[in-house]
Order: C-alpha cells, then sequence, then structure tokens
C-alpha cells in the first residue's frame, strides 16, 4: 500500500499536503495550554464599585491570561480627569497575570481604574475601566470620559485584514489549482493538447498569479503590523519606528506575524524555484522534424516533472503555503477561543480556509486563465483547453462548497453561539456574508451545469461572464470576511453589552393538577429571590396550597441545602429571598408543594451559576456541542471527499482506494469524535450528580422500578415495613429518615453496589443507571416536607 501511495510523483505531492496538514495538527494540540485568548478583566482589588474607608496602596487588576507588560498598562484617575497613581504600571513579578499600581494617599472621592492590554493572538486590543470611592460613597455625578474598546481596530482595519486574505486565498488555491487540475491534465486523455507551448504559456500565467498573490499576502500583512504598533502605543501611522515596532514584534502575536511572513516569503521562493526548473527548452536547439518536436515536448513533461515533482520542490511549495493557512488559523478568532473549545475552534478554522482557497483561488485562476487565453486567441492557444479545467475543478468546488458550508455552521455557533448575539456589529457582518453567498453557490452550480453540457464556440465567452461574477461576488465575500476579522465576535459584544444575557432562569412544569412556574432571580452568584406562582387547568389561582418550599441544590458537593419556605403574597403567588449562592457551578433548584385537595407536587430544574471570567465571557460555546460539532463536520466532510474524489466507486481498484483514502481517514476520525463525545466521554469528566431532573416523569419511572424491585423489603411508604422486612436481620431503614441524609451519588450507590453487612442486595446488573437514578429520584418524595 504504501508503495502504491508514493508511486508517482503526483501522489507524491498529496503525502506532502497530509504531512502539512498533520503537522498543523500537532501544532494546534501543543499549543492547547500555551495559546492565549483576549485578555479580560478577572478581579481586582479595589473590586469594582466598592467603597472604601481608607486609600488603597496599590491597585491590581487580574486577567484571564498572561499578558505583554510593553504592551499593557493601568492607570487611576480622579473626577477632573487626571491621573492621580505613580505612574509605574507593571506585571506583578509573582503573577504574570496580574497588573499593578502603585497609589499615592488619596483624598476623599470618586476614582476611575482604566485599563488595556493587547490580544496576543487576534492582535485586537482590549481595553476596560471601573470605578472605587474613598471615604464617601460613589458619585453617581461623576462621569469621567474613559477609551472605550473601539468597534474595529482602525478604520483601514478590515481593508488591511480584506487585502491579506485575498492574497492568502489566491496563493494558497492556485497551488492548488495546480496539484488538483493541471497536474492530472498532463497524462490525461480529457486535455492532449495541454502540452508544449500552451502548458508553458498556462504555467508562466500561475507562475505570475502566484508572485502577485505572495506579494498582496506581504503588504496586507506589514500594513496590520504598522497598524498594530499605531493602535497600541496611540501614534501616528508614521511614528511607530523604534520602540513601538520593536515591542509589538516582541510580543507572541509579533512572532506569529513574523512566521507568517517567512512562510509566504518560502511559499514564493518556492515557486519561483520551480518556475526556473520548469522553464521551456529552446525550441532553436531542437530538430524541426515532427518526431524531434515530439520527442522535444516529451522531454519537456520529463524534465518538468523532474524539476517539479521528484525534487519536491513543488510539494514543498504546497506544504509552505498550507503553512501560511495554519498561522493564519493561529491568529484568528477562533483561537482566541476559551480554552475547552480551542483545538476544534482552530481546525474548524483551518479547514474552511483550505477549503475557501481551494475553491476561491481556483475560480480566480479559472477567470485570468479565460481573460487571457480569450485575448490570446490564436493556433497556438485555444479556448477549449479551459473545458478539461473546468471538467476537473467541479468536483472540487462542490467539496469546497460543501465544506465552507458545515465548517461555516460550526464556525458560526463558536463565534455567536445564541441567535440574539446576530444583533451585533459581528453578526449583522456575518448575515451580510451569508446574504452573498446564496448567489455565489447559485453562480457555482449554474455554471457547473454548463460545463456538464460541453459548450462549444460563443458559449465560452457567456461562460466567462459567469465565472467572472462568481469572482466577484467571493471578492464581496472576502470582504466580509476582513470586517468579521476586524470586529469583536458577536457573543463577546454580546455579553459585554448584556445582549442575550438573561438576568434571571424561569421554568415551567405541570405536576399534580397544577401549572408550576418557577423564577429565580438573577440565577447566579449573590443573593437570589426565588417566586413559584401556581394556576389550575382553567389559568386560575390556586390560593389554598398550605407549603411551598424551595431548595437550591449544588450538585458538584453535598452541602446539605434544607427546603425553605417561601412566603404567600396572595393570589396564588408565593416568594423567598433567603437564597445565598456563595459557590459557582451547575445547581437544581427542587420545588415541593404541599396542598390539601391534592397529593404533593414536585418538580424541579437545572441552572449553571458558574461566574463567568469576564462579562465577555457570558455567552461560551458549550465544550461538548463543540467537540461534537467538529465531529459532524468531518463526518460530512470525509463522506464528501470520499464520494466525490472518487469517480467510480470501484473498490477492488487499487487507484480508487487511494483515491478515497483521505476522505475515508476523515470520516473516521468524525465518527470517533462522535462515539467519544456522545458514548466513550474519553477527556470529558463524568457527570457524578443524577442526570435526570427530579420532575414527575422521573418520580414516575422511579416509582414503577421501586414498586418492582423495593417495595417487598421497604414497604409501599418507605417505613422499611414491607412484608419480607420481618424476616431481614438488620431491618430495613426507614427511608423517610435516611435518604435526606445522603446525596443522590450516595443513594445511587447503596443501590448500585449495595449495603454490606445487611440485605440490601447490589443491582448492578439488574437496573440500568437510567433506572437507578430514576429510583433516587422517586426516593427523594419520602423526604419529611
Amino acid at each position: 500500500m504504501i508503495r502504491a501511495v508514493l508511486s508517482t510523483p503526483r501522489r507524491r505531492l498529496w503525502l506532502a499536503l497530509l504531512v502539512g496538514v498533520l503537522a498543523f495538527a500537532a501544532y494546534a494540540v501543543n499549543s492547547v495550554d500555551t495559546a492565549d485568548s483576549h485578555a479580560n478583566q478577572l478581579r481586582s482589588s479595589p473590586s469594582p464599585d466598592s467603597e472604601l474607608e481608607t486609600s488603597p496602596e496599590r491597585v491590581v487588576v487580574w486577567f484571564s491570561e498572561e499578558i505583554e507588560a510593553s504592551l499593557s498598562e493601568v492607570r487611576v484617575i480622579d473626577a477632573n480627569a487626571r491621573q492621580v497613581d505613580n505612574g509605574d504600571s507593571s506585571i506583578s513579578p509573582t503573577q504574570p497575570t496580574a497588573l499593578i499600581v502603585t497609589l499615592p494617599a488619596l483624598d476623599n472621592g470618586t476614582y476611575t481604574v482604566v485599563w488595556r492590554n493587547l490580544s496576543t493572538v487576534d492582535g485586537h486590543r482590549v481595553v476596560g475601566s471601573f470605578r472605587f470611592s474613598v471615604g464617601e460613597p460613589l458619585s453617581a455625578s461623576v462621569d469621567v470620559p474613559v477609551e472605550s474598546q473601539p468597534l474595529t481596530q482602525s478604520p483601514f482595519d478590515p481593508w488591511f485584514r480584506w487585502l491579506t486574505f485575498v492574497g492568502v486565498l489566491t496563493l494558497v488555491g492556485t497551488l492548488l489549482f495546480d496539484l488538483l487540475v493541471i497536474m492530472p491534465l498532463l497524462d490525461s486523455r480529457d486535455a492532449p493538447a495541454l502540452n508544449g507551448e500552451r502548458f508553458h504559456e498556462v504555467r508562466r500565467i500561475m507562475y505570475r498569479t502566484t508572485m502577485a498573490a505572495s506579494g498582496l499576502v506581504i503588504v496586507g500583512l506589514v500594513a496590520l503590523l504598522f497598524q498594530q504598533a499605531a493602535v497600541t502605543f496611540q501614534v501616528s501611522v508614521f511614528a511607530v519606528f523604534g520602540n513601538p515596532l520593536s515591542s509589538v514584534l516582541a510580543s507572541d502575536w509579533g512572532r506569529l506575524w513574523m512566521f507568517r511572513v517567512i512562510a509566504v516569503l518560502v511559499t514564493g521562493g518556492l515557486v519561483l524555484l520551480a518556475g526556473r526548473a520548469a522553464t521551456p527548452v529552446d525550441e532553436e536547439d531542437l530538430e524541426i522534424s515532427e518526431q524531434a518536436d515530439e520527442y522535444a515536448v516529451d522531454d519537456h513533461e520529463a524534465s518538468y516533472e523532474s524539476a517539479l515533482t521528484d525534487s519536491m520542490v513543488g510539494g514543498l511549495a504546497v506544504a509552505a503555503s498550507i503553512a501560511v493557512l495554519v498561522l493564519t488559523s493561529l491568529t484568528s478568532h477562533n483561537a482566541a477561543s476559551p480554552g475547552a473549545v480551542r483545538v476544534p475552534a482552530v481546525v474548524t478554522d483551518f479547514i474552511h480556509l483550505l477549503a475557501a482557497s481551494a475553491w476561491i483561488g481556483g475560480l480566480s485562476m479559472l477567470a485570468i486563465l479565460s481573460i487571457i487565453l480569450l485575448r490570446r486567441r490564436d493556433d497556438n492557444l485555444d479556448i477549449s483547453d479551459l473545458l478539461p479545467m473546468l471538467s476537473r475543478f467541479s468536483p472540487i468546488a462542490f467539496i469546497s462548497a460543501g465544506t465552507l458550508i458545515v465548517t461555516g455552521i460550526v464556525a458560526g455557533y463558536l463565534q455567536v453561539t445564541i441567535p440574539a448575539a446576530t444583533a451585533t456589529p459581528y453578526g449583522w457582518a456575518l448575515v451580510t456574508k451569508l446574504a452573498l453567498l446564496v448567489p455565489l453557490f447559485g453562480f457555482a452550480v449554474f455554471n457547473s451545469y454548463r460545463v456538464s453540457r460541453k459548450l462549444i464556440g460563443s458559449q465560452f465567452l457567456d461562460l466567462r461572464k459567469s465565472i467572472l461574477i462568481e469572482v466577484v461576488i467571493a471578492v464581496l465575500v472576502i470582504a466580509c470576511v476582513g470586517w468579521l476579522a476586524g470586529l469583536e465576535p458577536a457573543r463577546q459584544y454580546a455579553g459585554r453589552n448584556g445582549i442575550g444575557v438573561a438576568d434571571s432562569v424561569a421554568f415551567s412544569d405541570f405536576a399534580e393538577g397544577a401549572n408550576i412556574d418557577v423564577t429565580l432571580t438573577p440565577g447566579g452568584m449573590g443573593k437570589n429571590v426565588a417566586e413559584v406562582i401556581m394556576t389550575d387547568r382553567r389559568g386560575m389561582p390556586i390560593t389554598n396550597a398550605t407549603d411551598v418550599r424551595v431548595r437550591l441544590k449544588f450538585l458538584g458537593d453535598d452541602l446539605g441545602e434544607p427546603l425553605i419556605s417561601l412566603i404567600d403574597t396572595g393570589n396564588g403567588v408565593w416568594r423567598g429571598e433567603d437564597f445565598n449562592i456563595t459557590i459557582g457551578g451547575v445547581y437544581q433548584a427542587e420545588i415541593s408543594i404541599v396542598r390539601p385537595d391534592a397529593f404533593d407536587a414536585r418538580t424541579s430544574f437545572r441552572f449553571d451559576a458558574t461566574p463567568p471570567a469576564s462579562l465577555t465571557d457570558a455567552i461560551a460555546p458549550d465544550r461538548v456541542v463543540t467537540w461534537t460539532l467538529l465531529g459532524l463536520e468531518l463526518l460530512v466532510i470525509g463522506a464528501l471527499l470520499s464520494v466525490m474524489a472518487t469517480p467510480a466507486l470501484n473498490w477492488l481498484i487499487p487507484r480508487t482506494r487511494v483515491m478515497a483514502m483521505p476522505g475515508v481517514v476523515v470520516l473516521v476520525v468524525g465518527v470517533g469524535l462522535l462515539l467519544n463525545t456522545q458514548v466513550l466521554k474519553f477527556g470529558f469528566p463524568e457527570e457524578t450528580f443524577n442526570p435526570f431532573p427530579l420532575n414527575t416523569e422521573s418520580i414516575e419511572k422511579g416509582k414503577a422500578v421501586y414498586m418492582s424491585s423495593c417495595v417487598m423489603c421497604h414497604g409501599e411508604a418507605g417505613h422499611g415495613d414491607g412484608p419480607e422486612a420481618a424476616e431481614l436481620n438488620p431491618r430495613p431503614a426507614d427511608l423517610e429518615i435516611h435518604v435526606p441524609l445522603h446525596a443522590d451519588s450516595d443513594l445511587f450507590a447503596f443501590i448500585r453496589d449495595g449495603i454490606p453487612g445487611t440485605a440490601m442486595p447490589a443491582q448492578k446488573g439488574t437496573l440500568s443507571d437510567d433506572e437507578m437514578w430514576n429510583l433516587v429520584n422517586f426516593l427523594r418524595t419520602f423526604e419529611r416536607s
């Protein structure tokens, strides 16, 4: 199999591409613990909005990551916007995530702390502020103007990024077009005319396009560097020479910038080297005879493949261009995602860029070739040479389009996360991009259909126009991408501005003939107010309840939280204010309602009271959902590659198996990720709490288990007085007394493993985990209300 894979130069180029992808994956995995996200404020001393009796000696601000000392500062200003600190802002020598500035003795008054730092991943500048007072309450009249988080780094930032993206996609796309379209046509019967001078003309066009794209990327990167230095140090772009530029280049973002420049220069150099190696043979040195000309063409093709493929120059150029994509992904918004989802985020971004390069870069190459070949139509250059290229490119475009759709969905979840976050600048830019993708996909399908009809003559002119329109729309899409890369991600903008962030937790259920509506405000750390509203089936208030109790149960540990009675405020509404959450994590709110004319009603719901690292992390993608989406993403892409890359699905032919192998590998990886996230859960912490909320459905299921497996010993009411209890020594425990003394996990262990020294048998192998957890919920109904 290995010999078959390496048997031809083209397959060796595929291997070089695969090595580049694997190198990217290894780098991404290795960077999980070291890659940085936005350095957002975690906490501070003094705390925001604190009122101090005496002047503090210093101000300390802790951030969510290590920060660059030369690119960060914290200042303290008074009500007159005058800086009052000692001007010695620095990184803590013992805590690299903390920024410190010392203070003189401050007079009584209200002060504002202003901080700024630079994201070492995507280069975004982050700013923030908070207030505190000394010797008096915070003054509402003090409104010191401070710098706010900018919409973009500068008015030119999206366009610099657009320029860079156009260059990167064209650079990588042209090389992929050479690898996947031009080279297979050299020994294909579909394009017998694509040899000799025609081949050299196409290749010269591709070389020039690649070199122009490399220059475009360098110009864009240099513009971003100068902008970064100017924005970071608040100076003119003409004043960045010296310390501003050197400081930015010394940062993590600067080092990645240099790697990107090096990768682009290496790619351009390799392409230039390959172009010189493949320079056509001088026709004057060849015999004029038809036979000699035929030998010359063969000799040239042999020398071309020897120089470009056997020496791996072309393969190295492709690998270097892949490195450009890798480094672009490592400086993207996805690279600044929370640590738990950073790897799937970066992988998704890389695949998205690779697919965009293959499609948009290939389109650009076809457009350029069609313009030049139509303009130079003569005996040596025939526009019909484009037809086999278009036929080869169509399945690539189809695979790329499908990949862009699936990776775009995953990236949208990572950066938007909730529907409400679309009402942000990033969200509107994303909607605009999606709106442009509709006609882009439409033209792609239309052009593919026209190619399948084997167009001739003047119909090529119409096809060329369609391709050019497709390219123009693609350029507009890239412009939207430039804006998306320059804007703050939607979920962070929404979290910082309170968009889509709930100020309470609400839950509704129907139990024992009562509609139960529960609201917990704010549903997070600190003091909470619980409100329970009860109505009957007709929507009329239930006013005869004698007791309504609520318990906020921390699922991470057994804290022995009691049921707390609410106060009847009338008209079926009960309220309580004695609910204080001091530990962040997942809680289960349990509600118990006692009525004289009905069975006790019980229900519950769960909510996450984990405080966000900062307001910008108030909306964050879920880890399991993200890894599941990555598995689905790879599953779809693998299926596309396996089917579209294999024209004849005859698995008995070795060539078919080799062509389908990349798709099969990607598909298997996707299936493995799905299996792990949904079944094996390797690397995902297991939940030690009951997976089923305490509600009517779970209680009824648990009751059925209890009546079939437990009632003979424990009795119907759980008092240990079942028909077989008298024969047991010791007698079964009274569940009404003992159940409240144990956590759900303890009760589950008792049921699963039994209790040594008693007649309580182990139910493992007899009852499923779900049955045992539902049984635990039923046992909770034996607790005294």
